[in-house]
């Protein structure tokens, strides 16, 4: 019997590598369908029906976990198999429970690790039992959940609220409520994680939630915009202490988060008493409004007017100019402790004004692109100011910005910069030039190499710290940006000659490392001529 399986995977490259690594055929599978985008892969699953779906754990718009539950209900005896960028993910897999029949690392994946997990995925289907193997009661399940944490943040009437609950297994018998609000410290997981395994990492800390709150009466965890809420459901009792119930509860989930995920969460804790009614206004001010933002990392919210009287200021136009050139005077000499002293000015300086969160994150953005393009040396990841746009509070956002600031210093200080004189990497770099409108991948140079697939994928990354792919994308990106501003192609032949067939994915690939679409960055290097 031949096995039908979908690829999903919004790294093109990936995708090529995924089919070129066995013999399809001879394993009795065939390629059904393969598709960069979750939006595609949805209509595409729903065309092929495939009995094997390998996808990425981390993609845009629908995560692979999202993509994976909404396969599962249209087809439960599906198989899964989950692609991860990162080596670490071990930690993470102890707390997720996906229920797939394999995790696979791409840095790290071998012929033989992917024909083993296609060989389980075989196997349970022929036995028709297996780990992803679910009742659709138990989706509806957490639908429901979902729907009613919106009927308390829209604040629907409280007696069809509660009575919503009951009916879906939750009691709310007291009448008072408390709130927390869990978030992941970016410092923490940029350290460990990639940007595309936030979804993951948050979907293993609900996890993490929803365990100890079986041990915990009256606690209800939910998931929502990025951040775990927590409702406490109590009555005022004597003998009870019910801040002291809920704060036990955060700090259980602080200790697990660290122990199995080595992350630190942000947690706030609203301990005033609640009206069921009334949590959706105060939830939405403090996820808006960042009351926390130059608080501790555990804020604890006594009286509700603590949040109405937080108060920030609409950051004064040009307000960190004068600390530019002094920064840029400590990265060039490669004074660290200078360095974070500026830093520590900047966000005093925040703090002593009350700048608006907003506000400061797009300023510190703009100034950290303005010392960029000032020092050719240094080049900031996007996701950094993808971080610095959801941090909630100030001291994660200067953590981050000091730790690249520092690595990159070190990098130039320790002369990594020299891996262009290897002769190995010129070579590599000598073939990417020969083969710029071709999609390269990993297995292609590991075999002009004459190197196995694997041991080049670490290889290179030791080498580089970046992976093959990765170091593609950005060299082709910065050879799409000269093109565009020195000649007139348009976008569907600039992206056909550096091997980019689909003129969307190239779209989206320089968006992620040049921080704009191509036709934003013509029109505004135009704008300046």
């Amino acid at each position: 019997m031949m096995y039908r399986v979908m690829l999903i995977d919004d790294d093109v490259p990936m995708l090529k590598v995924l089919q070129q690594m066995i013999d399809w055929e001879a394993n009795n599978l065939q390629i059904a369908g393969s598709t960069y985008s979750s939006a595609k892969a949805l209509h595409m699953f729903e065309e092929v029906r495939p009995d094997i779906v390998i996808t990425d754990i981390g993609l845009p718009q629908k995560n692979g976990m999202e993509l994976a539950e909404h396969f599962i209900r249209m087809k439960p005896e599906v198989r899964i198999i989950f692609l991860t960028c990162h080596e670490d993910f071990h930690y993470a897999q102890q707390a997720v429970k996906l229920q797939a029949d394999d995790y696979l690392i791409k840095d790290q994946l071998t012929a033989e690790q992917l024909e083993q997990s296609l060989g389980k995925s075989m196997h349970l289907l022929k036995t028709r039992a297996g780990l992803i193997h679910r009742e659709a009661a138990s989706y509806n399940s957490q639908l429901f959940r979902q729907d009613l944490l919106q009927r308390v943040i829209n604040g629907s009437p409280s007696e069809s609220t509660l009575a919503y609950a009951g009916q879906i297994g939750i009691s709310w018998t007291y009448p008072w409520f408390m709130l927390g609000l869990v978030s992941i410290r970016i410092s923490s997981f940029d350290q460990r994680f990639r940007k595309t395994e936030l979804p993951l990492i948050l979907y293993a800390v609900y996890n993490i939630a929803m365990e100890l709150s079986e041990s915990f009466e009256g606690i209800t965890p939910f998931m929502e915009q990025g951040n775990i809420v927590i409702l406490h459901n109590f009555r005022v009792n004597l003998a009870q202490n019910a801040s002291l119930h809920l704060h036990n509860y955060l700090q259980q989930l602080r200790y697990q988060c660290v122990h199995f995920l080595k992350i630190q969460p942000n947690v706030i804790a609203v301990t005033d008493k609640m009206e069921l009614g009334s949590i959706g206004s105060i939830y939405q001010e403090i996820l808006h409004g960042r009351c926390e933002f130059y608080e501790d990392t555990d804020y604890t919210i006594t009286e509700i007017s603590q949040i109405r009287s937080r108060w920030f200021q609409s950051a004064p136009q040009g307000f960190l100019d004068g600390y530019v050139s002094e920064l840029e005077r400590k990265l060039i000499k490669q004074d660290l402790d200078g360095m974070r002293c500026t830093l520590q000015k900047i966000a005093g300086t925040a703090k002593e004004l009350s700048i608006d969160p907003g506000d400061f994150a797009r300023d510190l953005s703009s100034m950290l692109r303005g010392i960029e393009l000032m020092m050719s040396s240094l080049k900031f990841d996007e996701d950094l100011f993808a971080y610095l746009a959801i941090a909630r509070t100030l001291e994660d956002m200067m953590e981050l910005v000091e730790r690249k600031l520092t690595q990159m210093t070190g990098t130039r200080q320790t002369g990594a910069g020299n891996h262009a004189h290897e002769p190995k990497l010129q070579v590599i770099q000598q073939y990417i030039d020969q083969h710029l409108d071709d999609n390269i991948t990993s297995i292609d140079m590991a075999r002009y190499l004459f190197l196995n697939p694997s041991y080049f994928s670490r290889y290179f990354k030791r080498m580089t710290g970046l992976t093959f792919t990765d170091y593609v994308h950005q060299y082709k990106m910065k050879m799409a940006t000269k093109m565009l501003r020195m000649s007139g192609q348009n976008l569907e032949s600039l992206a056909m000659g550096l091997g980019y067939s689909d003129r969307t994915y190239f779209s989206k690939v320089f968006k992620k490392y040049v921080g704009t679409t191509p036709s934003e960055y013509k029109a505004k290097y135009t704008a300046r001529k």
